[in-house]
């Protein structure tokens, strides 16, 4: 499941993916209908990855949420949210998160949830492949982080290097032109 770089904007509909860094804010795409805007600094935009949910003991992400729904239904989208009343949505929530608090998290909120579970399943976020990937991804970080670690000194000793091979190819020009004009001679 990938949710990074998916942002909520306070007072826009569905979910925008960031494109690009501008001078005054950040460049979205709407998962919506595909169309770009200058989303301004003065905007509340939150993004996917920091969002969590009132639970009783502690709060959980929305991304745990997700992945949760996602197992539930079997990575397949909601067809319920359109017909179904705010209990019934409120069941539904509750037998994907028991310990959600009832108290804090309202109707809209769940059904927002609902709604956004499904909008990033059209766009391909959620899907049983995703979660393959990063399993891997999480495995092979590790490996990564040790090649790059192994990369580093090796940069240092060219760069330390590379001084004294400038004066050694300088050393080297002069024998060369010593040997062109040899050949002339000859």
């Amino acid at each position: 499941m990938d949710i990074t770089g998916i942002f909520a904007i306070s007072g826009k509909p569905g979910l925008f993916k960031s494109i690009a860094q501008s001078k005054h804010g950040v460049i979205v795409e709407s998962l919506v209908d595909k169309k770009r805007f200058n989303a301004y600094t003065s905007y509340k935009v939150s993004s996917l990855e920091d969002i969590t949910v009132f639970s009783v003991d502690e709060d959980i992400t929305l991304l745990s949420v997700f992945t949760k729904i996602a197992e539930k239904e079997d990575f397949k989208a909601l067809s319920f949210l359109e017909t179904g009343s705010a209990e019934e949505l409120r069941k539904y929530f509750a037998g994907v998160i028991s310990n959600y608090d009832a108290d804090r998290v309202y109707d809209s909120d769940i059904k927002k949830i609902l709604k956004w579970y499904n909008l990033l399943h059209l766009n391909n976020r959620i899907s049983v492949v995703s979660e393959k990937k990063e399993e891997t991804v999480t495995e092979e970080k590790p490996a990564k982080e040790k090649a790059v670690k192994a990369k580093a000194p090796a940069k240092a000793k060219v760069a330390v290097e590379e001084a004294p091979a400038t004066e050694k190819a300088t050393a080297k020009k002069k024998p060369a032109a010593a040997k062109a004009s040899k050949k002339k001679v000859d």
